[in-house]
Formats: structure tokens, sequence, C-alpha cells
């Protein structure tokens, strides 16, 4: 084969991997909204502090904006406006533990000491 019909098929296979990469991306897209656990216009809260942090503005998933061959999952990150037309988002605060008001509500509920000696006494 010469190379010339091998650049040939290398150029057809590059063009069907950034097809299949395309039709990947548009499906993720898609189907953000049905694998987000919060919702657009949710608030959010930092869960070790109370702090209402802002609503959820947008979905995005980190690897969609970096390499498309690494964006394989759908872990998705949330876009929360902090003031006027400033935004910050979940991906850059993996420290911070957030959440929704249910579950801050939950994390803030007294807990009852469990009696181990009833349990399995």
């Amino acid at each position: 084969m010469s190379r010339e019909q091998l650049d040939n098929d290398l150029a057809r296979l590059n063009k069907a991997v950034e097809a299949a990469l395309a039709e990947r991306k548009a499906w993720m897209d898609s189907h953000m909204p049905d694998y987000a656990k919060y919702k657009i216009g949710e608030e959010l809260f930092d869960l070790k502090t109370g702090e209402r942090l802002s609503v959820v503005s947008s979905y995005y998933r980190y690897w969609s904006g970096h390499n498309p061959s690494l964006d394989t999952t759908m872990n998705i990150e949330y876009q929360f406006e902090t003031s006027r037309n400033c935004f910050d988002n979940t991906s850059r605060q993996p420290a911070r533990s957030i959440g929704n008001a249910e579950e801050l509500e939950w994390k803030r509920r007294p807990r009852t000491p469990v009696n181990w000696d009833k349990v399995f006494g």
C-alpha cells in the first residue's frame, strides 16, 4: 500500500472518530438534566456551614470542554451565580460539601444515639 493510501485511510478513520465523539457529546449534552442530582434553579448550600451559595444556573461536564476523548461519564457539575454576572462552580470546590435544602435539613437533624446493646442484646 502506498503512503498516500495509508494517509487516506488514516484520515477516514480520524473523521470517523471525530464523528463518533461529536455524536457522543450531543447525546451526553442532551441527557445532562436526566443525570443531574440538582435541577436548574435549585438552591445550593455549603453543608458544613449552612451558607446559601446560590441557585444552579447551568450544568457542565469538566472534560467536555477540555478533552473530548476523556469525556466518558455523566459526571455532572453545577455552575451557580455568586453575584451579578459572577459565577462559580462545583468542580472548583472539591473540599466543600455542597448540597440542596433537603440535604442540609437532613444534616442538621438531631441524631438520637444508637443503643447498640439493644440492637445486638
